[in-house]
């Protein structure tokens, strides 16, 4: 009989009554024939199997106790194992073939009835013990139960499949094939569409055709379904989170699945990975989610069941989260032996309670994502992935005030803020663009309608399916419930001179206490202008407290507050009359519209990264979408470029990169590595109970991912000596690579003590062996006062040992191993001078073995000591972890410094790998003298490249660096012929900008300005449908904002404005805007085809005259054609370059029929073209003529009668 493991702990004996029939398995040696080898199998080995005859159902059943209904089972079954060879090391996934499904003989399970839980872990013979019966009554066939209902059924720890042939049933008739009505009636209980909208495509129906179970429970039924406070879908505060199952349906169901439907009850929109022995199983529509979206297989049944090894976990979990799911893990967090201890205690268990404990563990999903061992890299790419928690609140004359807390969880920085917003949401459009959600949490009934429509909208990057909305006060809680739970939770507790600190104002971090009122002495007290950015840091805490990984991410204590980068900062340096903010302003529409940060190859960001490491690529991001305005900043950058482009430096920078190639995520790292040391979280958290069974395996993920970390900062510091000792080096590289001893602007941390600490404290290589951390003496207290323990005992057992060989005057030694450990072995010979306080244990030929009052007390004195070393031990590796992270100032401080040179090398780089000529950008300080303007001599586009090269263009706007006020023109009206290049001049202007206030180079042969506060662009036509906006309605709400926010300092880039609208009315509002801009003196180019603005803006002061210069050729017209052929239409020839004054046309037939519009009606629209645009002309002509100073009134009159007739 196997032993009473977890694997087997649900497992009974299944009744024999048939023989099972022959199944082939991949493994020859196994045959299912009756015989194992040839040789027949019996129940029990050397004896005969034995028949038991079938039992009748008694009413009187429901009288016996609990335990008799577990020992009054079904009649045995004979049970064949067929063992699948599957090593507990191997991460592959088990998969039962074709063969095996069929060789699977199990019993039809009904929803009362699943598979069983645990599995035994020896490969053996299960005897088959002969049933009890009570002679009063007759015994009843009711099946019996295991955790899950499975009669007698079990998951063996090699996968084993189970052939079993169940008794036969007089009560149970041949089932009849369905009819083709039936199955097309089943087929409308397919499965809805998944949260990415791919529908699913394997039907939720058994092997027979038969409807799952979970399809047919009324309480499931979409108009019987309930929240678990019993509110339907239609109720104001109905929970789709939550689903009520009835009590009645619980307690028919085993105590397993009954541990499944209460924890699925209160995560309904989870897929539950139920721990079940060595293997995650999923159940009912969960299983239908893994076959349809993990490929894996249905195993047998009535009900919808599937699952996989404990290894794979790491490999199927993000591939649901990835696809929109959120996965909730639940373990198992207690043993057998636990339980019936536990049982013990209780007066009257039920079955209920004779189960191991299951607790959900973690819930994953695209914003909650961590960087652990179980999860493997989940995060997959280097990017950012934030969880953005959001209220607002509206504040009398339309005024709108937001308030956000999002974290990016796999490295644990938090961002938290309240600011104004305008209408259009523009500042919460742009902080989507930078920090770009996967995932939005938001106060139910907080937000406003043009917020909703915002979210909802196809431009919101984030699906409906991944916004859940909190329930106010009890879910998105509010400032001062927020503020109580955060100082109860003992999140922030640091130490400060050896002693931690609990409460008061240094308990919070610094970003948290400059939010909360000075008054309140407790901290429970928002600031006046805080409060709904606390209260979106209360919905972010519940729902990370949901998710089970709250305290791993606030004891990492990184917050910072968040401002909108267009609200101004004074702490600039610069002697100037205009107080620039840090950075330049980039709202989501310029984001969106310069294509910056998106994946494809032609984005900037894309252009630009050749970075190393997985955090200097996350740095370049925020250097794109927050370029510099402060001119010495942007020297320091361009000084440090250009000594890595110089030759010395060159050389260097090809070594450092050499270096940090291959260097993993150290800042996803930092964050692991803090969790995993974490003294609270190994407490509390429901992990640090559960039952891993490949834990060996995930001891050794952890050190050797600690050991990658702790060789990833010795790279960083071998890449900061390289640049030590090199000359005349800019004094940005010399506080990234310089540490305060080697230089006094060092600000790279010395980490040569510390590394040589955790280097010095255990063997690397017998760690990484054995998976656990043996550290030497003087590293960890506990395990050191241990081992002084066991040496102190051991001197007193050898002293002890002498004085025996005195009393017995001949040589004894020691007995036993383990707890029988120190017995005296003496000879027979010697045994006389044993005196009272020798107690005989055993003897063998020639010796005795006594025991000593003194050798029985060495013992346990011995094995207290053992025991204390084995506890360090077990707790050793978290110790070292959070030791670790005592140092994650340091180590965060060598990341950045890191990141930052990795960024620098990537635009020195990127300078390197451009064909054309490219220069560096020189700024000018603006002042009351020198007016804002930028001279681009030369400039291409940086993210296209054409096979014949790139048109370079001249870009000159506004007075020249020399100051002269005779060229002030600020604003360039822009014309020429349609694809012409325009809106590619544009783009162009705008990029150039941003990569001069990056610091690096630009491509063209010169470029001056002085530092833009802000791009606006109006560029392209776009509606918004999910927002209620036509394109003109958005082409108006852009221009709106430009209007607004620009100020003298920003470049403005419009395209084609009033375009959407009617003639008469785009080019009133465009000539409107033109002259605004204008007046108001920013840096801008405005595109359009109306002429009419060339002729009203030609000559006026601050605007200049600009066109995409082509070259037009004119068939002669045949009157006689009537075919429609091309005679009389313009051959367009771009030439792409940039040029001085205004074109006459725009010539749209030419890009007609590059578009493929009949002839026949370009034609026509041709002649239409050119009758509309004589009596255009005759208008003109004739108004000019009435403008004369004619005297007679009676021409005057005939030429008005021409005008109103024309």
């Amino acid at each position: 009989m196997s032993k009473n493991t977890l694997f087997n702990y649900f497992t009974k004996t299944p009744p024999a009554a048939k023989k099972a029939e022959p199944t082939v398995t991949p493994d020859s040696s196994v045959k299912c024939n009756g015989k194992l080898n040839g040789t027949p199998v019996s129940s029990k080995k050397g004896r005969p199997e034995k028949k038991v005859p079938e039992v009748s159902h008694d009413d009187e059943e429901d009288q016996l106790t609990d335990h008799e209904e577990e020992e009054l089972a079904s009649p045995v079954k004979k049970r064949r194992r067929i063992l699948m060879v599957d090593s507990d090391d191997s991460d592959d996934e088990y998969k039962p073939g074709k063969k095996d499904l069929e060789a699977s003989e199990s019993e039809e399970l009904s929803e009362h009835e699943s598979p069983s839980s645990e599995e035994p872990s020896e490969d053996e013979e299960v005897s088959t013990p002969k049933r009890k019966r009570r002679p009063d009554r007759k015994q009843n066939a009711k099946k019996p139960r295991n955790g899950f209902g499975k009669p007698n059924g079990h998951t063996p720890t090699t996968r084993s499949i189970i052939v079993t042939t169940p008794p036969p049933s007089k009560a149970s008739p041949p089932s009849t094939p369905a009819s083709t009505e039936t199955k097309s009636k089943l087929a409308l209980f397919a499965a809805k569409q998944t949260l990415n909208e791919k529908a699913v495509t394997t039907p939720e129906v058994g092997e027979d055709g038969k409807t799952w179970s979970h399809l047919t429970y009324k309480f499931l039924q979409p108009n019987h379904i309930m929240d678990a406070n019993r509110r339907r879908p239609d109720h104001l505060e109905y929970n789709p989170r939550t689903l009520y199952v009835p009590e009645d349906f619980k307690r028919n169901l085993t105590p397993a699945m009954r541990q499944w439907w209460e924890i699925k009850s209160h995560h309904f929109d989870c897929v539950l990975f139920f721990k079940v022995g060595k293997f995650y199983e999923l159940y009912h529509m969960d299983a239908v989610v893994g076959v349809n979206e993990l490929n894996i297989s249905f195993m047998r049944g009535e009900f919808a069941h599937s699952g996989f090894p404990e290894i794979a976990y790491s490999r199927f979990a993000p591939l649901l989260v990835e696809k929109g799911y959120q996965v909730a893990r639940v373990e198992q967090t207690e043993t057998p032996n636990l339980m019936e201890e536990r049982c013990k205690t209780i007066s009257r268990p039920t079955k209920f309670d004779r189960v191991v404990k299951r607790e959900l563990c973690q819930i994953t999903t695209k914003g909650t994502r961590t960087f652990n061992v179980a999860d493997g890299d989940a995060c997959g790419v280097a990017g950012s992935h934030f969880l953005l928690s959001l209220t607002e609140k509206s504040v009398g004359a339309g005024a709108t005030y937001y308030g956000v807390c999002f974290v990016d969880t796999t490295i644990g920085s938090f961002y938290i803020g309240q600011f104004e917003d305008d209408r259009h949401c523009s500042r919460l459009r742009t902080l989507m663009a930078r920090y770009p959600p996967v995932q939005i949490l938001y106060e139910r009934g907080a937000l406003s309608p043009k917020t909703q429509l915002l979210l909802s909208s196809p431009s919101c990057p984030v699906p409906p399916g991944l916004q859940s909305s909190l329930f106010p006060g009890t879910e998105f809680w509010d400032a001062s419930k927020t503020l109580k739970a955060l100082m109860d939770g003992n999140y922030f507790i640091s130490e400060k001179n050896d002693s931690k600190i609990t409460s008061g104002p240094d308990y919070w971090p610094p970003a948290i206490r400059s939010l909360i009122s000075e008054d309140d002495t407790l901290g429970l007290t928002p600031r006046n202008d805080s409060e709904l950015a606390i209260q979106c840091l209360g919905g972010l805490t519940w729902y990370l407290q949901r998710c089970c990984i709250d305290q791993q991410l606030f004891s990492m204590r990184t917050f910072q507050v968040y401002t909108p980068v267009d609200l101004k900062s004074d702490n600039s340096e610069e002697e100037e009359t205009y107080k620039f903010g840090s950075f330049m302003v980039l709202d989501g529409i310029t984001i969106e519209n310069l294509d910056l940060l998106s994946d494809s190859d032609c984005s900037l960001v894309s252009r630009l990264n050749h970075c190393c490491t997985a955090f200097g690529q996350r740095l370049l991001r925020q250097w794109v979408s927050a370029p510099l305005c402060e001119i010495k900043s942007i020297k320091l950058r361009q000084q440090a470029i250009e000594w890595l482009l110089a030759p010395q430096g060159q050389k260097i920078a090809k070594e450092a990169k050499e270096k940090l190639a291959g260097l993993p995520d150290l800042e996803r790292m930092l964050s692991a590595i803090h969790s995993q040391g974490n003294e609270a979280k190994s407490k509390t958290h429901p992990d640090s109970r559960a039952i891993f069974y490949e834990d060996k395996i995930y001891s050794k993920r952890k050190i050797n991912d600690f050991l990658a970390t702790l060789g990833g900062f010795k790279t960083l510091a071998n890449v900061a000596e390289i640049f030590e000792g090199e000359d005349c080096m800019s004094k940005l590289l010399l506080k990234l690579t310089h540490t305060k001893e080697t230089s006094p602007l060092g600000m790279f941390p010395d980490l040569k003590p510390v590394l040589k600490f955790f280097d010095e404290a255990f063997n690397h290589d017998v760690a990484k062996q054995e998976g656990r951390i043996i550290p030497i003496h003087g590293v960890d207290a506990e395990y050191d006062a241990a081992l002084e323990d066991i040496a102190e005992v051991q001197e007193k057992v050898n002293e002890h040992l002498k004085e025996q060989r005195e009393i017995f005057k001949c040589k004894v030694t020691y007995f036993g191993t383990e707890r029988k450990r120190y017995q005296i072995e003496v000879p027979d010979s010697a045994c006389k001078y044993a005196t009272d306080d020798h107690c005989l244990q055993s003897q063998r030929k020639g010796f005795k073995r006594y025991y000593t009052s003194e050798g029985k007390e060495l013992l346990e004195q011995m094995m207290s000591a053992e025991d204390r070393k084995a506890a360090a031990l077990r707790d050793l590796s978290r110790r070292i972890f959070a030791q670790f992270s005592k140092h994650n100032i340091k180590w965060a401080a060598a990341v950045e410094c890191i990141a930052t040179l990795d960024v620098l090398m990537s635009l020195a780089e990127h300078t390197r790998s451009q064909e054309g000529e490219t220069c560096l950008p020189e700024f000018f300080q603006p002042s009351s003298k020198r007016k804002p303007f930028i001279s681009i001599q030369d400039g291409r586009h940086p993210c296209i490249l054409l096979q014949g090269g790139f048109i370079p263009n001249d870009i000159h706007i506004g007075p020249p660096s020399d100051g002269d006020a005779a060229e002030d023109k600020t604003l360039i009206l822009v014309t020429g012929p349609n694809m012409g290049g325009k809106s590619t001049l544009m783009r162009l202007a705008g990029l150039i900008t941003i990569m001069a206030q990056m610091g690096c180079h630009v491509p063209a042969t010169s470029c001056q300005l002085t530092p833009a506060d802000r791009i606006f662009t109006r560029l392209g036509a776009n509606d918004r449908i999910g927002e209620g906006e036509s394109t003109f309605c958005v082409e108006m709400s852009e221009t709106a904002s430009i209007l607004r926010h620009a100020t003298p300092h920003s470049l403005v880039l419009v395209d084609e404005l009033g375009r959407g609208t009617a003639t008469y009315d785009g080019t009133a509002i465009a000539a409107a805007v033109v002259r605004e801009l204008a007046s108001m003196g920013c840096r801008t180019l405005f595109s359009t085809h109306y002429h009419s603005l060339v002729t009203e803006f030609g000559k006026s002061a601050g605007v200049a005259l600009g066109h995409m210069a082509c070259m037009v050729e004119t068939d002669d017209i045949d009157e006689d054609n009537e075919e429609g052929g091309d005679e009389g239409q313009e051959r367009v020839t771009f030439l792409y370059k940039f040029t001085p004054g205004a074109c006459p046309k725009s010539y749209g037939f030419h890009v007609a029929r590059l578009a493929g519009i009949p002839k026949s009606v370009i034609s026509s629209a041709l002649k239409a073209a050119r009758e509309m645009e004589t009596k255009a002309n005759a208008k003109k002509l004739i108004r000019a003529l009435c403008s004369l100073s004619v005297s007679d009134s009676h021409f005057k009159d005939n030429l008005s009668q021409a005008l109103e007739c024309s």
